[in-house]
């Protein structure tokens, strides 16, 4: 199974990446790697292949006289020139996205490179403690990336282990029950508009395959392993 691991900047892609695949090895699964960041200077980990072997942010932007900015649009075109490898040999391979999300994703890159793959999906990364009074653009955001992507994706919220128990309990209620995030008659615009998508994100994202994890710790991890099965299953149903 292929597995994008996606998110913004500083969602914990690369912490979880590292620390998901040491524990599905311990379950007993044959587990491969690939960066597909060209500027990220310290993985934590040794990828079984690394686009940075082939080009790096900062070499583009020496080659091409190029800005970060630019050089990672450039290093997204290469990307979805170039034959990533496929790992037969294994049960789960983990992809690490570039950490500017959004040339992975409204761009035609990360569409053509998850085309490529069989068997694929998204894990899409929350940094919870920065999101949580903002759940439902979280999840808007994460939909995008289904609807762009064209590939099963299954929201994560990351980095419970920085939140107390009863703030993760209490979110843990909002994601079970999202209407309870508006109660009683909108009052503005935004709230007509939350109300709205909220009826839409749950026929997407239903509340049992929302996990709440983290990266660091490594808590949780069993929830994730379970909707990866879940998709694998022949019946598929993830409700």
């Amino acid at each position: 199974m292929n597995i994008f691991v996606l998110g913004p900047a500083g969602s914990g892609k690369t912490l979880f990446v590292r620390n998901f695949s040491a524990y599905l090895i311990n379950e007993g699964y044959k587990v491969r790697t690939i960066n597909l960041d060209p500027g990220v200077l310290d993985l934590g980990y040794e990828p079984d292949f690394d686009v940075r072997s082939l080009f790096t942010l900062e070499s583009i932007m020496r080659e091409k006289n190029l800005g970060p900015n630019g050089a990672m649009l450039e290093a997204m075109s290469r990307l979805a020139e170039i034959d990533l490898p496929d790992f037969k040999d294994a049960d789960y391979i983990l992809f690490d996205t570039p950490g500017q999300l959004e040339p992975f994703l409204f761009r035609d890159t990360g569409r053509i490179i998850i085309s490529k793959f069989e068997d694929a999906c998204c894990l899409f990364i929350g940094d919870l403690p920065a999101i949580r009074r903002n759940l439902v653009g979280f999840f808007l955001y994460a939909l995008a990336a289904y609807y762009i992507l064209g590939t099963e994706t299954i929201a994560v919220l990351n980095k419970i282990d920085l939140l107390s128990r009863e703030e993760v309990s209490r979110i843990e209620e909002l994601v079970r029950k999202p209407e309870s995030l508006l109660e009683g008659r909108p009052s503005s615009v935004k709230e007509e508009m939350d109300m709205e998508i909220l009826r839409a994100l749950k026929s997407f994202f239903p509340p049992k395959r929302i996990p709440l994890i983290s990266a660091k710790t490594g808590e949780n991890f069993s929830e994730i392993l379970a909707v990866l099965y879940e998709i694998k299953c022949v019946c598929g149903d993830l409700t």
